[in-house]
Order: C-alpha cells, then structure tokens, then sequence
C-alpha cells in the first residue's frame, strides 16, 4: 500500500469518525458523565482516602493537595481540598465498615456511567444485568483505585528516590529536575494504562489489544495537554465568579468533567471505528 492509499484511509477514518461522533450525541453523553462523575466523586475520595490513610507516608495530606492542585482547575481546587482535608481529620475507624461499602458502591456510578457510554460507542445494545453491570463497576472502581494508591506512592516517594539513585551511582546531576522529567513519563503510563482497562472491560465486545491502544494512547495524550489548556482559560480568561458566584467552583469543576468525558468518549470511538473497519463493517451513513 502506497503512502497516497494510506492518506486516503486515514482522511476515510476521519470522516466517518466525525460521523460516529454525531451519530451517537457524543456531547450530550459527555454531559452525562459529567454529572456522574460529580456525583460520585466525594464518596470515591471517601474510599480512596480511607486506603491511603493507612500508608506509612509522612506529609501525606500535603503531597496529596498539592498533586491535586496541579490537576484540578483552581476554582475547583478549593472545593475538592476543602472535602479533602476534612476526611483526612475523620478518624480511619470511623471509615471501615459499613461506611466503607456504601462510599465504594456510590463511588462506582461514575464507572458505570463511563460503560454505559462506551458500550453506545460500540453500537452494543447492553446485556448484562444490572447486577452484572454494578459489579464490574465496583471491581473497576477497585482496580482504578489501586493503580490511584500506586501513582500516590510514586509521586511522594519518587523525588527521594531519584535523588538516592543519583548518589549510588555518584552522578552530580539535578535529581529534582530529573524526576520532574520522569513523573510526566509516569502519569503518562498510569493513565494510559486506566484508559486501557476501561475501554477492554467496559464494552460487551469481543476485541484485540491493538484496537484499544490507538485510543487510549489519543485520549492520555489530549488529557494531558487540555488539562493544562483549561487550567489557563479558566484563569486568565474566565469570569465564572461573576456568572455563578457562590457555585463556581462546581460548574468549572462540571466543565471540567464535561471536557474529560468527552475526551473518553472519543478514544471510545476511535477504537470501535477501528474495529469496525478491520472487520470491513459499512459506513453507517451507508448501512
């Protein structure tokens, strides 16, 4: 195949991907995720925080603000740490138990909002039950979390640890500049790898690795970059205060999860295009 023939193929893909976009309201299911995911984001910081509470980690609390403030939208910042700060004040015991449960069962609406989405995507008409459908939203919500307690650890630890490693090996080299550089090849491959997990699991869909990883390596990749993009919208060029005043830090935290949501969903459809390609499948416009 020709260099010209594979221009034509992509420039193909492109179109018919925009028409996917169209065909199954992409936006509107963006929304949708957002208000799940706002839903469900205090009782999942319920449960997260609940595990990470019991790691031997000094300054915990204030390495974990400060690797939200560089993830969060300023305006939202405030109202996530505020919820923040108050559950690491809760005694662990009183989040054990029952409390424990019922935080991870609410925390998992917002996985299961991403499954229902991805499952349009495929043009699957869903079949599992809803017990079905609830428990692998809780067993994603665990290993998503896990891979959270992971990225807590490397963040906290790995400025030390790359210092360490430079003195066993007697470079005079800037440790802190070197693992600046490291951390953004490790956010990079977590969240590369969460992608890669929710778009396998979620659908009910038979599929290949390697129609997984087109999109979630598109979708890491625009998460990284317009979540730095709408961090500086939102403050240099924003007035959501004068708007929305005392609600402001939850619409931009909405808008914010309306943007992921909708990043999500396009690595989805890049990845059941590709499937539906490679099976030769027609243009739906067409079908």
């Amino acid at each position: 195949m020709t260099a010209i023939d594979h221009l034509r193929r992509f420039g193909t893909f492109l179109r018919r991907l925009q028409r996917e976009i169209g065909y199954d309201d992409c936006m509107g299911m963006a929304a949708q995720i957002a208000f799940y995911l706002l839903l469900s984001l205090f009782p999942f910081l319920l449960f997260l925080l609940s595990l990470i509470s019991f790691l031997p980690i000094p300054n915990l609390e204030r390495e974990l603000l400060a690797a939200l403030s560089e993830s969060l939208p300023l305006e939202s910042y405030g109202l996530v740490a505020d919820n923040v700060q108050s559950l690491f004040s809760t005694r662990r015991q009183e989040l054990l138990g029952f409390g424990l449960l019922a935080s991870l069962y609410t925390g998992s609406m917002g996985i299961g909002a991403l499954i229902t989405t991805i499952n349009r995507a495929y043009n699957i008409r869903p079949r599992r039950t809803l017990p079905h459908q609830k428990a692998l939203a809780i067993a994603l919500t665990v290993v998503l979390s896990a891979i959270m307690l992971l990225s807590t650890v490397i963040v906290v630890f790995g400025p030390s640890a790359t210092h360490a490693i430079f003195q066993h090996l007697g470079l005079a080299g800037d440790a802190h500049n070197a693992w600046t550089r490291l951390r953004l090849v490790v956010v990079f491959a977590l969240n590369l790898l969460t992608l890669s997990i929710l778009y396998y699991w979620g659908p009910e869909a038979r599929q290949q690795f390697r129609w997984i990883l087109p999109g979630a390596v598109t979708s890491t990749l625009l998460w990284i970059g317009a979540s730095s993009l709408f961090r500086l919208f939102v403050r240099n060029f924003g007035s959501y205060e004068v708007t929305y005043g005392s609600i402001t830090a939850v619409i931009v935290l909405m808008a914010y999860f309306w943007l992921l949501g909708l990043i999500f969903l396009l690595g989805a459809e890049i990845n059941a295009l590709m499937k539906r390609m490679d099976a030769h499948e027609p243009d739906r416009a067409r079908a």
